[in-house]
């Protein structure tokens, strides 16, 4: 009797399962970093004026008219293999689309499945982006960095002068 009350015990408190722990495991953004280019050291830079929505979506904003902003976290879709997002930096506006693949990943009974990305190709404009570097091209639920951007330096004049879509290794 004894064992089954402790076993008892032991499946209701781990059915007490916090929600927000849950939705902290199961959340899985990319998360993109800003740098400016041709720095020796990469120290991620706060942008004064960015906005981001998805493609297509410009009603629906993750980031509205930020400042300060240096990491940003953007959802990949689930039902699809690409995602696409705008940038904006004030007047001028920057796309990013991703391919990847996905899969199902079991975090636990209590919080359930949560979907892992590999991200297989990246394509960007370069109005205000100089290039892109991708640092982790696996997406879970750890807090990794998975993309550099890289934009203008205001000391060096030579940034503009790269190909578009070009990714930065």
């Amino acid at each position: 009797m004894f064992f089954f009350l402790m076993m008892l015990t032991a499946l209701v408190l781990s059915a007490c399962q916090d929600d927000e722990v849950c939705e902290e495991v199961t959340a899985n953004p990319l998360r993109i970093a800003f740098y400016l280019s041709g720095q020796e050291e990469e120290t991620r830079v706060p942008i004064d004026s960015l906005t981001v929505y998805g493609t297509g979506r410009p009603d629906d904003r993750i980031y509205d008219d930020e400042s300060g902003v240096s990491l940003i976290e953007v959802p990949l879709n689930p039902n699809d293999n690409t995602s696409g997002f705008v940038l904006s930096f004030g007047d001028t506006n920057d796309t990013i689309t991703l391919d990847y693949r996905h899969d199902v990943h079991l975090i636990s009974v209590e919080c359930g499945f949560t979907m892992f990305y590999d991200i297989t190709d990246v394509r960007y404009s370069t109005n205000q982006l100089v290039s892109l570097s991708i640092t982790n091209n696996r997406v879970t639920n750890t807090f990794d960095e998975h993309i550099q951007v890289f934009i203008p330096d205001p000391g060096n004049d030579n940034d503009n002068e790269s190909e578009p879509g070009s990714r930065r290794k």
